[in-house]
């Protein structure tokens, strides 16, 4: 299940938000790394929204959630099946 969740999520950042346009791992930091930055939080979020069908509650915006492709698979995966 998880492999399509976060080859969506890898791919959209990899095209629309990576600030330097690269190939990323699954399990690269991506805030510390600088490829995601503050606008780019905020596009990721709205996508994970529409995308998946999930609402993000503030407490939830943490860096252990958003901090690379796996932690978002992983967080994205609980919201869904809290659905």
């Amino acid at each position: 299940m998880s492999s399509a969740i976060e080859e969506r999520i890898k791919k959209y950042i990899e095209n629309d938000l990576s600030v330097q346009k690269i190939r990323i791992t699954n399990n690269e930091l991506l805030f510390s790394a600088g490829i995601i930055d503050s606008l780019g939080q905020i596009k990721l979020i709205c996508f994970l929204e529409k995308e998946f069908r999930i609402l993000i509650n503030a407490d939830e915006l943490i860096l252990e959630n958003f901090n690379s492709v796996k932690k978002i698979t992983d967080f994205v995966e609980r919201k869904v099946a809290f659905k």
